[in-house]
């Protein structure tokens, strides 16, 4: 009897973000015997944080013991979204080189990056199937909204997070066998992370709050201006844990208000370039910290399952399906954010979200395993 060869699977990641979600896909696709794992790293994982002696993301990666491939795509000091562009064009030739060395069955991708963009547009010009998680969504408040449709046109097998981005991958013209509905990853192992200890807590400092806040194509004193703002709030209501933003045009704004109101309020504000995931989830569940506060996805999907209170700044998240954990308030109106921080008091999230519960990564590694090949085929049928 013939042993069947394994399907080879490369991930392919470019942020501290989306590797938090990659990696338990990552360990659930070695966990198998009829999958082989690359892992391609780079992108903003390779830059080196302004003013701090924390070591590039990329070390993250490689710690995980997986066989990691480097890639580059930005460059230091050039921001901007022609400088995205052209990142673009660097990451096609890399990752094309390294798809041609690696010779992949799966490329697999997450979310609306660039770096996740030029891996779908390495491997579908290529020739290679390219899946496609968390394609569906939408977060209508920065540019990369439209690369995350554009990826799920590339790609050739879709694993969504909610029924709604289901629904809408189909009504984006791709076939329903195409179309597996997982969950998401980000849900996965949250119960077996334990809460922060006191000590962890104190490590950090002691924060009544997360602020994490993403630039969304402003220019930095647009993006300094408003941060500056929700952080000088959040101060003289607590202390804070603030985390820094990630390398989209307008970070420098943010990042410079961080130092400022930390440099200002030192007994208050504690600056951290990046938390781990496992010990991100367990200051969150930490009883001490109130909500999390700013505009990252995380608070929308991880915070939703964790049954914490997110208060949402602005329009980053636009469009983004919303569980009870979730308030909204405009960029720049402090009346209502400090509305929804006196009522942080009165507001008991029941953990109920769209996101399935749990189990996403093993079912993205069963499928890339066991699916049939012909109905996942390169050539593709837009079916409207």
């Amino acid at each position: 009897m013939s042993v069947s060869t394994p399907r080879r699977i490369v991930v392919v990641t470019g942020t501290r973000a989306e590797w938090g979600l990659l990696e338990p896909v990552c360990e659930a696709i070695v966990a198998r015997t009829d999958l082989t794992l690359d892992v391609c790293a780079g992108g903003a994982h390779l830059l080196t944080p302004a003013n701090s002696h924390d070591e590039p993301t990329i070390r993250w990666v490689e710690s995980s013991g997986h066989r990691v491939h480097a890639f580059s795509m930005q460059q230091a000091g050039e921001t901007g979204r022609l400088a995205d562009a052209a990142a673009v064009g660097r990451g096609v030739t890399a990752l094309t080189a390294l798809f041609a060395r690696l010779l992949p069955d799966f490329v697999v991708v997450l979310g609306d990056r660039i770096e996740a963009f030029a891996a779908a547009s390495a491997a579908s010009i290529g020739g290679i199937r390219v899946a496609h998680i968390h394609g569906g969504d939408r977060a209508e408040g920065v540019a990369d909204e439209a690369m995350r449709h554009a990826i799920t046109k590339l790609a050739h097998i879709h694993f969504p997070a909610s029924a709604e981005s289901a629904a809408r991958i189909e009504r984006l013209g791709e076939e329903a066998a195409r179309i597996h509905l997982v969950g998401s990853p980000a849900v996965d192992g949250l119960a077996a992370i334990a809460p922060a200890t006191d000590r962890q807590h104190a490590e950090v400092g002691a924060p009544d709050f997360i602020f994490l806040m993403h630039p969304i194509g402003r220019t930095d004193e647009m993006e300094e201006r408003d941060a500056y703002a929700v952080l000088e709030m959040l101060a003289t209501r607590g202390r804070v844990l603030a985390l820094q933003p990630n390398s989209d045009p307008g970070r420098e704004g943010i990042a410079r208000a961080i130092e400022i109101v930390a440099g200002r309020r030192r007994e208050h504000v504690h600056a951290f370039h990046h938390l781990q995931r496992e010990r991100f989830v367990a200051i969150l569940k930490h009883a001490s910290v109130q909500a999390i506060v700013g505009n990252s996805s995380a608070a929308l999907i991880e915070c939703a399952a964790l049954g914490m209170r997110a208060i949402n700044i602005g329009d980053r998240q636009r469009g983004r399906e919303r569980a009870d954990n979730v308030r909204d308030v405009a960029s720049g109106d402090l009346v209502g954010l400090a509305r929804e921080l006196d009522a942080l008091g009165s507001w008991r999230p029941s953990g109920a979200h769209p996101y399935l519960a749990g189990g996403a990564s093993m079912r993205i590694a069963k499928t890339l395993a066991t699916c049939n090949l012909s109905a996942h085929a390169l050539a593709k049928r837009c079916t409207y």
